[in-house]
């Protein structure tokens, strides 16, 4: 009969947040197209470093840039752009980014938190399929939007 009465008040008490994450869901969001630009650039951003391509991700990431990279170090938009692309030999198969939630904060920064798959050859010639989760601070200047701030972990390796 406890367990029943706990289980009926953690219901009770549930509801309410449950009822108010639906109706901020079902608010037509101002930010959308925010988050469609930002998921755009997000997807972009990855094609960029299966491609090799430094011109993308340096089109996008601010001169301020400050990140942490998968082995925990600070990156500034050099290091960045060394890490992802320059120094980067793998070969790609496929790279897919899954779980991507944008966040808008007003109507010109947005958060983004999501993982990168990323599946190839590396440059020892031995076959690799990776996850890292990424967090993405992005900001609007001048009606361009560039990313200010990342952090990623590497969450899977086979």
């Amino acid at each position: 009969m406890k367990i029943v009465t706990l289980i009926l008040a953690v219901t009770v008490l549930a509801l309410p947040a449950l009822a108010q994450e639906k109706k901020m869901a079902a608010k037509p969001a101002k930010g959308a197209s925010v988050e469609a630009t930002v998921k755009g650039l997000e997807d972009g951003w990855e094609a960029a470093i299966v491609k090799h391509d430094t011109k993308p991700i340096d089109e996008v990431v601010a001169s301020d840039f400050a990140g942490v990279g998968h082995d925990g170090k600070l990156l500034n938009k050099a290091g960045l752009l060394q890490e992802q692309v320059k120094n980067n030999h793998d070969t790609y198969t496929s790279a897919t980014l899954s779980h991507v939630i944008v966040r808008p904060y007003g109507s010109n920064i947005a958060v983004v938190i999501g993982d990168a798959r990323e599946k190839g050859t590396g440059k020892d010639g031995k076959a690799f399929d990776r996850t890292y989760r990424f967090t993405d601070t992005w900001v609007e200047r001048n009606g361009k939007w560039e990313c200010v701030a990342e952090q990623v972990a590497q969450v899977s390796s086979k």
